[in-house]
């Protein structure tokens, strides 16, 4: 469906964000990391405009936390490797780690995280 959507609207500024939550050993926890096409520079562009943007704000509100979220090509992900439009595959968390449950469950984390993200899809719109 969207590869159908994206051809019909060719020529228009397309995204694709698709949010990802693992299920890795449960004291696992990681930071958001942003995944794109290897052949896509729209793609790499917004994830690395989501990317800045978390950066920016983890400065921010959590100034005495490091941030070790990435972005980088990852055309082994289906999703990645299968879809048409520019997009970024968002890891959010572990979901059995204890502090990635608080960052995926509480509204007001969820919250930040969509509009991180939104801010962050916003610069990539800007700099096209």
């Amino acid at each position: 469906i969207v590869n159908d959507l994206y051809k019909k609207n060719k020529g228009a500024y397309q995204r694709l964000i698709v949010t990802h939550v693992d299920s890795r050993s449960e004291g696992q926890n990681i930071d958001v990391f942003f995944y794109h096409h290897e052949k896509s520079q729209n793609g790499k562009r917004l994830a690395e405009s989501i990317h800045k943007t978390f950066e920016a704000k983890y400065k921010q509100y959590q100034p005495n936390r490091t941030y070790s979220g990435t972005f980088e090509d990852r055309t082994s992900l289906f999703l990645v490797k299968k879809t048409h439009p520019a997009m970024t595959f968002i890891e959010i968390g572990n979901i059995r780690n204890e502090k990635d449950q608080r960052r995926i469950l509480d509204p007001d984390n969820r919250q930040a995280l969509a509009k991180w993200i939104s801010e962050g899809v916003i610069l990539d719109y800007e700099e096209r």
